[in-house]
């Protein structure tokens, strides 16, 4: 840090350390530079300061009344300094403390009923943030600490660790199956109801194997919400393409068909490098991952049978 004077304050550990060692090759070896660096250094302090620090003698480095001043106050900022960044460190490896996690609106709820309970019985002073939505969260810039993807970040200081598979099947209610019965084959759904995805769903799974299936069949709701369309289907509004993780475990949900046409999608969890560090994080990473991997591995084998 340079200020206006041309004072660069990494000098100044230079300077006490030359003050405690007395002599250049002793400073060298403290600081693991070498002699002619911390002669240079220190000469550039006293002329941006424009004052002598030291006295030269047989005694080595003796420091000059200016030189006592400035040293006496530099020691406990140097203190100060050494304060902050163990308080840093305390923190990184402290079980406490707030972690963001960016997920969409159904995985908030897979989380909500187990895992996250879990954390605060375990480590109670650590508390999850949740951010929804369906738009990624730039981790790069901070916007979380953790986040559960569908694609694999390409950034180098990305870390994606793989839960599972997801999978994808056509479902419906009791009710609905009853008025109109099953699809006659998966080519077509027509005459049939739909509840489809819109906006920013149009580009996922769900909506491409729609697309070419919908002719004749008629979209009773639409919806950006995975949720919504869960709920939609489970009132009787039509049938549903959903995750098998939301589709198999909703209590108004039947199974029609498993997609098998539909290409799985790898489920990962995504920090910062940098985040692996923090105790907190580490934490929550862990129950994340146990939690939405045993549930991925669990609707595998019934989506399978």
């Amino acid at each position: 840090m340079n200020g206006s004077s041309g004072l660069d304050w990494n000098d100044l550990r230079y300077a006490l350390a030359v003050a405690d060692a007395r002599t250049l090759s002793a400073a060298a070896r403290r600081l693991r530079v070498s002699q002619p660096t911390v002669g240079r250094r220190l000469a550039a302090l006293e002329s941006a300061l424009g004052v002598a620090l030291f006295l030269r003698s047989s005694r080595g480095f003796v420091p000059t009344p200016a030189g006592t001043r400035l040293l006496r106050s530099m020691a406990a900022f140097s203190l100060e300094i050494e304060a902050v960044e163990r308080g840093l460190i305390d923190d990184e490896g402290a079980l406490r403390g707030i972690v963001r996690v960016a997920v969409t609106e159904v995985t908030a709820g897979h989380l909500l009923e187990r895992a996250i309970p879990r954390l605060r019985d375990a480590h109670p002073e650590i508390v999850v943030e949740l951010r929804t939505g369906n738009t990624a969260a730039d981790l790069g810039r901070g916007e979380a600490d953790l986040a559960v993807r569908l694609l694999k970040p390409e950034g180098a200081d990305l870390v994606a660790r793989k839960l599972g598979m997801l999978t994808y099947a056509l479902y419906a209610s009791p009710s609905y199956l009853e008025r109109h019965g099953a699809p006659r084959g998966l080519s077509s759904l027509e005459g049939h109801e739909v509840v489809a995805p819109c906006a920013e769903l149009l580009s996922g799974p769900e909506a491409g194997w729609l697309g070419p299936s919908l002719r004749g069949a008629r979209a009773s709701l639409r919806s950006a919400s995975v949720v919504a369309l869960a709920a939609g289907a489970a009132a009787g509004l039509g049938l549903v393409v959903l995750p098998t993780t939301i589709g198999h475990e909703h209590p108004g949900l039947r199974s029609v068909a498993r997609l098998l046409d539909v290409p799985p999608r790898a489920v990962h969890l995504v920090s910062h490098r940098q985040a692996r560090r923090v105790a907190r994080v580490r934490a929550v990473a862990t129950e994340i991952a146990s939690e939405l991997g045993a549930r991925l591995a669990r609707v595998g084998r019934v989506g399978s049978r």
